[in-house]
């Protein structure tokens, strides 16, 4: 049924949210931050939200890379009573020096992809800054496994605009019948497959609710995924 498989790679294969806070405690530490917050948990508290609601408007186009790293670095700080903008496009420089060294993959990832390899063609299409996608993937050692990495930077928009999935379809020569999205975004990856008529499998390892119609596919575990394709 399907030929091409359009996947996310941060949360999905590349554990990001792992190698993220590791390369922040780094940077934590190097920087001192001990000085202003109560603990790096104290940090992430304040940074984790805003970092959250500054890609919702990224991803909306609303604000451009260099305000969204600005804004998210700075923030932490200026909570605190804190405004030193050297300071943080300092940590900014550190902390995004540092994740793509890390090599850590969401459990089951490197199965998965043994698995679908000989199957599929595949394609990472992903939002991530193109300064790190592919570095990461290098690091991890799953870069062998994709036919090429479609950022949203390649053409200016962000999922889950369907600019992006047309142009993934059209610079691939791939058909939409033929295709199907995976990622653990429902808000960009399922809902901009979607958007353009393509079916989509949602990993959702947190069994999070509420959303607003029912994906194609739904799974708890990478592995499940094997059942589907």
């Amino acid at each position: 049924m399907f030929k091409n498989l359009f996947i996310d790679l941060d949360d999905t294969l590349y554990d990001f949210s792992a190698a993220s806070r590791e390369a922040f405690k780094e940077t934590y530490d190097l920087l001192h931050y001990e000085r202003f917050f109560d603990s790096f948990d104290h940090y992430m508290s304040i940074y984790s939200p805003y970092n959250l609601e500054l890609w919702g408007l990224y991803g909306e186009g609303k604000i451009t890379k260099e305000e969204l790293n600005r804004r998210r670095y700075s923030h932490p700080l200026e909570t605190v009573g804190i405004t030193d903008p050297g300071l943080a496009a300092t940590f900014c420089r550190e902390a995004l020096s540092r994740i793509p060294t890390k090599g850590n993959l969401v459990p089951g990832a490197t199965e998965l992809l043994e698995y679908l390899r000989p199957k599929y063609r595949m394609f990472i299409l992903s939002n991530g800054f193109k300064e790190l996608q592919s570095r990461k993937m290098q690091t991890a050692g799953i870069d062998g496994y994709f036919d090429a990495l479609i950022l949203s930077e390649d053409i200016g928009v962000n999922k889950p605009n369907r600019e992006l999935y047309e142009h993934a379809l059209q610079s691939t020569d791939s058909r939409l019948e033929e295709s199907i999205m995976i990622g653990d975004m429902f808000e960009t990856d399922i809902v901009g497959a979607a958007n353009i008529g393509m079916q989509q499998i949602y990993f959702n390892p947190k069994g999070k609710k509420g959303h607003t119609f029912a994906p194609t596919y739904e799974v708890r575990d990478l592995l499940q995924i094997k059942k589907i394709l």
